[in-house]
């Protein structure tokens, strides 16, 4: 047998596997899409989000179990008119199989509703791992506005961000202290997690605001994670003095939504995604987009 007979052969023995794997990756991948188009539709509530804790519970109302986890909601993709769920929120799932997951783990969820209460928690139908599926934003939604600076949220971005908070306000940061929080009956303190926040609270001065009504008082407290985990990263920190617009929502993520300032028993906020805490020379943006919802 020639030399170059034994070549051809093996290059077309080469290629035959080449494209039987290519075909096997192709159907792989086809069949997760198609796998994921299923879970859209039988599910009622779908959200990309971050695991914060296992074996636990978002709150009181839900019997905590080794399937039982929270997760800190990323991102809607779907949930009925009547749900009020929004970024940022704290969600119990009662996982499939919850050793799949761990804390920090990014993950979509395909859910159908199961307590609703002081908070929500769902029943797990599906999972994929990794923030997919992601909606699909208006033509150029993504796209960043001449001379925005990579990274900095686009006008819809910051529209929806601005849609799902409670209060939008101008303010100055005069404060910034650690918060211990409380301990549970049994002696334990609230919500110990391997991706410990290290929550600090910022007492922020109103100067005005822009999004939500009147706040009682001219001071609120906002909780913040002070911990750069991956369970975190996106969350903003706080410095004394620090001026700015913050996109706050009440606090449902820390298991006290109470907190002492001064002698007075006060609301707490949050403040945890990316374009929460926005620089003051953006305040002229966000008055044109709050004008223009």
């Amino acid at each position: 047998m020639k030399i170059s007979s034994v070549l051809m052969r093996s290059s077309l023995w080469g290629a035959g596997v080449l494209l039987a794997l290519c075909g096997s990756t192709n159907a792989a991948t086809s069949q997760a899409t198609d796998n994921q188009a299923t879970l859209m539709g039988k599910a009622s509530i779908v959200f990309s989000g971050t695991v914060s804790q296992l074996a636990a519970t978002s709150f009181a109302d839900v019997p905590k179990s080794a399937q039982t986890i929270v997760v800190r909601v990323d991102a809607i993709l779907k949930k009925p008119a009547a749900v009020s769920l929004k970024r940022g929120d704290s969600v119990t799932v009662d996982a499939k199989d919850a050793s799949a997951f761990q804390e920090g783990t990014r993950a979509t969820f395909y859910t159908d509703g199961w307590i609703f209460g002081s908070g929500i928690a769902v029943k797990e139908l599906g999972h994929v791992l990794g923030n997919t599926n992601e909606p699909v934003p208006p033509p150029g939604a993504g796209k960043n506005r001449p001379g925005q600076a990579p990274g900095q949220l686009s006008d819809q971005e910051l529209k929806e961000r601005m849609n799902e908070s409670d209060f939008v306000v101008v303010g100055r940061v005069t404060d910034v202290h650690k918060w211990n929080a409380p301990k549970a009956k049994s002696g334990a303190p609230l919500h110990v997690t391997e991706h410990d926040p290290d929550w600090h609270e910022a007492v922020v001065e109103i100067q005005s605001v822009l999004k939500g009504g009147q706040v009682k008082g001219n001071k609120v407290v906002v909780r913040y994670p002070n911990q750069n985990d991956v369970a975190w990263a996106h969350s903003p920190r706080f410095t004394k003095n620090q001026r700015g617009i913050f996109c706050l929502n009440r606090d449902k993520t820390t298991g006290a939504p109470l907190t002492k300032l001064g002698s007075k028993e006060v609301s707490v906020y949050t403040c945890l995604g990316h374009g929460d805490a926005l620089p003051l020379s953006e305040e002229a943006r966000v008055r044109a987009l709050l004008k223009n919802q």
